[in-house]
């Protein structure tokens, strides 16, 4: 069994909160009336207000407010999360139940996560996947099981191979008018759009240097976008082993910000301090 401790105690991550939710020096103020005259209480790890007359903690009024578990553990599961571990990873490490690291990655998908600016540069790769997974349901009547085809989300991706970058989006409803208006809205009239020989991507030459290929026809065009799908359903399934259709924005939002920041120094710290 893996046991991970965090190199911070709970004093030193108190002072690098402070730092990030009262800038610039981290001095402590109320949060209701702002005095800064305000009185620690130490049995119920709290502070005291003499104006206002109202309690509060260090992470009261920021997305940390309601966390249940002390701050080391806190960061250990951040890290866990930026590093792409598992669930049953996760819990070796922390000790914490199935449900509670589940709830604190959505806590950590909601906040940390942040968009990254889409700068397509020469030439983008379009396509659409399916995420999703069969179901399997056993037949009492006849002795087996068979598979039955779960709705699939679709998701439309715009890549960048010259510059590394990948644009996602959850398409609702018929996938034609909205993966279009998701191309003209994320690339400019001058970039040259690769696509496979679908229907969806037919009315694009009025706007874009529409090249269309098939996959037997200049696949070298659409390999990108494909490695970029591949990419995205490994880690995704790696991690969470399935796909929820009711949090379906929330995973294609963490996707697309975990491909384009895949180079970045992976610090849970460095991480809170950009929520600044």
């Amino acid at each position: 069994m893996i046991r991970v401790t965090c190199s911070l105690t709970e004093r030193q991550i108190e002072t690098e909160l402070r730092k990030i939710f009262f800038p610039p020096k981290g001095r402590l103020k109320c949060i209701h009336c702002g005095l800064f005259k305000i009185r620690s209480v130490p049995k119920e790890s709290r502070y005291h207000c003499p104006r206002c007359r109202k309690k509060f903690s260090l992470l009261s009024g920021t997305w940390l407010g309601n966390i249940k578990i002390p701050l080391t553990t806190l960061m250990i599961l951040l890290w866990a999360w930026i590093n792409e571990y598992s669930i049953e990873h996760s819990m070796d490490l922390t000790k914490l139940s199935h449900v509670t690291i589940r709830r604190y990655f959505r806590l950590f998908r909601l906040n940390v996560v942040e968009s990254v600016e889409f700068k397509p540069q020469d030439a983008v790769q379009v396509d659409e996947a399916y995420f999703g997974s069969f179901k399997k349901q056993s037949n009492m009547y006849h002795g087996f099981r068979k598979y039955r085809l779960a709705p699939k989300v679709c998701v439309a991706g715009i890549s960048c191979p010259s510059v590394g970058q990948l644009a996602m989006r959850v398409i609702e409803g018929k996938p034609g008018v909205p993966i279009k208006e998701f191309i003209r809205e994320k690339v400019p009239e001058n970039i040259t759009v690769y696509s496979d020989g679908s229907h969806i991507y037919t009315n694009l030459r009025s706007t874009h240097r529409h090249i269309s290929q098939t996959h037997d026809q200049g696949f070298h065009n659409s390999a990108y976008i494909e490695g970029c799908w591949s990419w995205t359903k490994r880690k995704l399934f790696r991690q969470y082993h399935h796909f929820s259709h009711k949090y379906a924005a929330e995973y294609v939002r963490e996707l697309e910000w975990r491909f384009n920041t895949r180079k970045e120094k992976k610090n849970p710290l460095s991480y809170l301090r950009k929520l600044n």
